[in-house]
C-alpha cells in the first residue's frame, strides 16, 4: 500500500490497444506528451480533483518515474493533471 503525501498523485501510462482478428496487438500512436495516465493512488490533498481510476491527462515532463512492486509509474503533483479524461 502507498500513501501519497503532500498534493500528490501516482499514475501509469495507459493506452488503449487493439487486437486484429489474427492477434497483433495495436497501439494508438501518439507522443510521449499526450499519452493518457491511470491514478492509482492519490492524497488527501489531492482528493476532490482526482480519485483512483481516473484516466487523465498530465504535464509529463513534470512526472517523476517510480518503481512501484516491480511497475513503472511516476508521482505528479495534481496541478500538473490537466484533464480527466470521461467516458460519458
Amino acid at each position: 500500500m502507498i500513501k501519497m503525501l503532500g498534493n500528490n498523485v501516482l499514475i501509469t501510462e495507459t493506452q488503449k490497444e487493439k487486437t486484429t482478428a489474427s492477434g497483433i496487438i495495436l497501439t494508438e500512436s501518439i507522443d510521449n506528451a499526450s499519452k493518457p495516465a491511470l491514478v492509482l493512488a492519490v492524497s488527501t490533498s489531492a482528493l476532490g480533483k482526482v480519485k483512483t481510476g481516473d484516466r487523465v491527462f498530465v504535464d509529463w515532463p513534470e512526472a517523476m518515474p517510480v518503481n512501484v512492486e516491480g511497475n513503472a509509474a511516476a508521482i505528479i503533483d495534481a496541478d500538473h493533471i490537466k484533464a480527466i479524461i470521461s467516458e460519458e
